[in-house]
Order: structure tokens, then sequence, then C-alpha cells
């Protein structure tokens, strides 16, 4: 069985997603597995819809299998989110080939520019130019630029192709069995960004971005309040819980360094709104992804000691048509925990369960800011999504 694994947020599920799963359907996948984001995502915020309504989403639209990709690597840098996700893939067994999007699709140039980013890797260039302040990625560019002059290296300034080179960086360093790919964006369609900013201001506006039977569940998740999720309402809760924070305390925070700790206290006293908030933190070396990454973290109290491992567990959240088949598949080559139902959390080990309830608190607080306050003990109490 040629099985296709996935990594994704859709945030929210929409066109080319959908093309996506067709193209690779086209090229002769039988089963597409997908790791897939809970309530929180890569660029530090909560998702516009909760992952009961994504999940459904691809589900409808052909996913065979999801896996939840913890909080600790969700909501973490481009490299740290690949590496969870494809140690995920790996740890199921049973998937041949990783496809992905990117502005480019040109495996090639990918590959070329991976080179040039482990060969600058503790170099002087690196070295200087982070001495100057930048940002560690525009560092990284600036360090291979000087050192490959004649590379292109326009995949390193694209989001797509940034976190390309990030799959292809977390398959070396976990020498996966399976064959990453490379698939070229189609443009033609709205990012997920322009969606949630239709969302944002008309709801109505982002369907006719989305393929029709999501539109029909984000519309029924809307009207009956269990979406969008409201940073209004969550605002003023994010600022209480930082004002009552130590700069002690900050230090257990992920991608915590340079004193960036007391930089939130002090900004947190004053702030009268998350983005105030975030422009205050702000530095060149700590762009906005990377501080509401660290205010989310800091509210939701995940430490560095969550993600000093890769993800321990495999739980899965969905089954779609071949579903069956790959767990069937995964039940003979999977070399991490596979949990198909709640109770077995009961079986994991100490570090391991920290995480399994880290994610349920998670999912607590991002449902009690919904337009519609929902009990806590969703991620208890909701069965696995079958389609």
């Amino acid at each position: 069985m040629n099985i296709v694994g996935i990594a994704a947020e859709f945030n929210p599920f929409h066109q080319g997603h959908a093309q996506l799963f067709k193209r690779v359907r086209a090229q002769g996948a039988q089963g597409i597995v997908v790791v897939m984001s809970g309530c929180f995502t890569q660029r530090g915020e909560p998702a516009c819809m909760p992952p009961s309504v994504r999940r459904r989403a691809a589900l409808q639209a052909g996913a065979d299998l999801l896996i939840e990709l913890p909080l600790p690597w969700a909501m973490a840098s481009a490299d740290t989110f690949a590496a969870g996700a494809v140690a995920l893939l790996k740890g199921l067994g049973c998937v041949q080939h990783m496809v992905f999007g990117s502005e480019s699709g040109n495996m090639a140039q990918l590959e070329a520019c991976l080179q040039a980013l482990q060969a600058v890797d503790g170099s002087q260039a690196l070295a200087n130019a982070l001495a100057e302040g930048k940002s560690f990625p525009r560092a990284r560019m600036e360090a291979v630029k000087m050192l490959f002059p004649t590379l292109d290296v326009a995949p390193l300034s694209r989001s797509n192709d940034t976190l390309a080179l990030s799959y292809l960086r977390a398959c070396a360093q976990q020498k996966v069995q399976f064959t990453p790919v490379a698939v070229r964006r189609d443009l033609s369609f709205l990012s997920g960004a322009e969606i949630r900013q239709k969302l944002e201001k008309n709801p109505a506006d982002a369907w006719p971005h989305v393929p029709p039977e999501a539109a029909t569940l984000y519309q029924q998740a809307v009207s009956v309040g269990a979406a969008p999720f409201c940073f209004s309402l969550a605002e003023r809760a994010v600022l209480a819980q930082l004002r009552c924070l130590s700069s002690k305390t900050l230090p257990a925070l992920p991608d915590v360094s340079e004193g960036i700790e007391n930089r939130l206290v002090t900004a947190a006293k004053s702030a009268q709104s998350l983005q105030e908030l975030y422009f205050a933190v702000k530095t060149k070396r700590y762009p906005l992804a990377r501080v509401r990454r660290l205010v989310w973290h800091a509210f939701l109290h995940s430490t560095k000691e969550d993600r000093a491992i890769l993800p321990p567990y495999l739980r899965v959240t969905g089954i779609g048509r071949q579903g069956a088949k790959i767990l069937q598949l995964a039940g003979r080559t999977h070399s991490l925990p596979l949990l198909t139902r709640h109770s077995a959390c009961k079986e994991l080990d100490v570090v391991a369960k920290r995480i399994f309830h880290l994610e349920e608190k998670a999912t607590d607080v991002y449902h009690t800011f919904l337009p519609r306050v929902q009990p806590a003990g969703l991620a208890q109490k909701v069965e696995i999504l079958r389609f």
C-alpha cells in the first residue's frame, strides 16, 4: 500500500490543501496520513477553527488517517515543527513518501540550499551576523550569501520553501526510510493567512475560497458559536496571566534566551493589547512569530522540558476511508505507542503523560475563548472522528 505522509495545520482547510490531496492521489497514493496540529499553530497563535472542525474538513476531502502533533512541536520554530512531524511519520513505520508544498517545488534547488545551510552552521560568518543583532534566519541567509555567492538563495526567504528545508533537514537527521517530495504550491489559491483575514472581517467572504464541503462545516460551526476563535475574548486573560508571572520562572519557557523574559515581564505590565505586547517585546533577534509563541507558551505553562525529546506517542484523531487499513499496517510497524482511545494514555511513561495532559489543558483553554464557551474535558469526551 503506497502511503503518503503530510504535515499540516489546515488553518483552515482550503482549496490549496484539497488540490494537494488530488495531486497526491493522481500520483498513486493509496493512503494519506496527515500529522496535524491541534489548537495552536506554528506561527504562535490559536487556530481560527477548533481542531474537530478542521479535522472533519480534512477527512471529507480525502485524508485517511489523522495523527495529532502535540503542542510543544506544533507551536514552535520551523525546524522544531518539522522535526516533530517527521518523527511521528517515522514512528508510524508504514509511510513511503512525505509530501510538502513549496514555492519552488524544486528538490535539487532545495537540497543545494540545505547543504549550504549545514555548511554555515557554526561558521564565523554566521556568528558575525548574529553579533550584529540580526535574527537567526536573516543571519543565516547572509552567511550563506557570503560563503556561497553563486547559490540561488531565494528559497531561504520564502515561507513554504523554508519549511520544506526544515522537513529535509529533519528527514536527514532522523535517517527516515521514506522519501521526501516537494510539490510546487499553486499560487492561484488564497493562502491560509488571507482566508483568516476574511474570516475575521466577514466570514461570508471566506467561504468561496474553501471547498464547498468545508464551507458548510465552517458555517455550521460559526452558526452555533463553535467558531471562530475570539482574540478579543482571550486578550485580557493572557495579559492578566502574564502580569502574574515572574522573570525567574520565564527562563523555563521554550526558546528563551538573551534576557527576553525581562522584556516580556516589563511589557506585560503596561501593554493594553496583545498586539501592543508583541511589538513591545519584539527585537531584531526576536521576530514577531517567536514573540507570539513565547507569550502563548507562557500563558499555557509550557516549558522547554516538554520538548526535550521528540514526540513520544502517536495519537489518532481521525480515521478516513483507508484509515483502518493503514492502522492495521501500522500495528505491525509502529515504533511509538499508538493511541486509538483516550484511556490508552494511562500506559504512557511519565514524560509522555505530561505532554499528553499539556495538550488536554491547551484544548480546554482554547475552547474557553470561542464565541460560545465549550465545557472542559472535550479531549477526553470526544471520540475519534470517522468518515
